[in-house]
């Protein structure tokens, strides 16, 4: 087999596996679009977590605030 035999054969394997990759993630898209509970719950999941996030980023901004007023009150008193 000549160098150039093999390299053709490389090449062709690539080719194959990349074909297969691409049809191996069609069948899982196809599955995940086929199961309206997987994306429902995939909606829901994300819905729930941004009003957790921003509970949380309020509840922060609201103790920085306070541990800063409660500092620079204390400046002033010395």
């Amino acid at each position: 087999m000549t160098e150039i035999e093999t390299l053709q054969r490389r090449r062709e394997l690539v080719v194959l596996s990349a074909e297969l990759q691409r049809a191996t993630i069609a069948r899982l898209l196809a599955r995940v679009e086929a199961n309206p509970a997987r994306v429902a719950l995939g909606y829901a999941a994300k819905v729930a977590s941004r009003p957790l996030l921003i509970t949380l980023g309020t509840r922060a901004v609201r103790l920085a605030v306070r541990a800063y007023r409660r500092r620079s009150e204390s400046k002033g008193r010395h």
